[in-house]
């Protein structure tokens, strides 16, 4: 064997060598790109969970305050007819009537923000539209006259996302 010839056969060897080695490392850089995917997509799972997490507690944090807000003004009523009420309790009544309405708009506030992270796919809809069909359908009824200031009439309200989000789930005659 001439010495080009064992030249050739030794850089065939080293080309072999190398294109396993190449293989072997491509192998290795998929199956830890996999898993680094699988790795987001879990912490996006834990992220959107966090999320869905927060918004339910705002909305029932909100929804206490307005409890708690109705309850204090059915306190200083109490079962007495407004034109019974003192001077002092008449003032108190209307400080409280405001705060009321302050706490039912960033309650409602609340859904806007759920509703919006649903139009924009930042939450599971599926999940979502499981826990609030009923919510969102109770905001938008004309009759809870708690929230009709607020919500209604439709074409001014303030609450858009609640609104898309309504009629996504209860409009079918589009």
């Amino acid at each position: 064997m001439s010495f080009d010839q064992k030249i050739s056969l030794g850089s065939a060897f080293l080309a072999f060598f190398s294109l396993i080695g190449t293989i072997y490392f491509a192998s290795k850089a998929s199956n830890s790109s996999k898993k680094a995917r699988d790795s987001e997509d879990r912490a996006n799972d834990i992220a959107v969970g966090q999320s869905e997490t927060s918004l339910r507690e705002a909305i029932s944090n909100s929804r206490e305050r307005v409890e708690d807000s109705l309850l204090r003004i059915e306190d200083l009523i109490s079962g007495r007819k407004l034109n019974r009420l003192t001077a002092d309790e008449t003032r108190r009544l209307k400080t409280l009537s405001k705060s009321r309405n302050s706490i039912i708009e960033n309650y409602l506030n609340a859904y806007e923000d759920a509703c919006g992270k649903y139009i924009d796919n930042k939450i599971d809809k599926i999940r979502f539209r499981k826990s609030y069909i009923s919510e969102i359908q109770n905001l938008c009824d004309a009759s809870v006259e708690s929230y009709s200031k607020h919500m209604h009439p439709k074409a001014t309200s303030k609450f858009e996302a609640i609104w898309k989000v309504f009629d996504e789930w209860h409009r079918h005659e589009k």
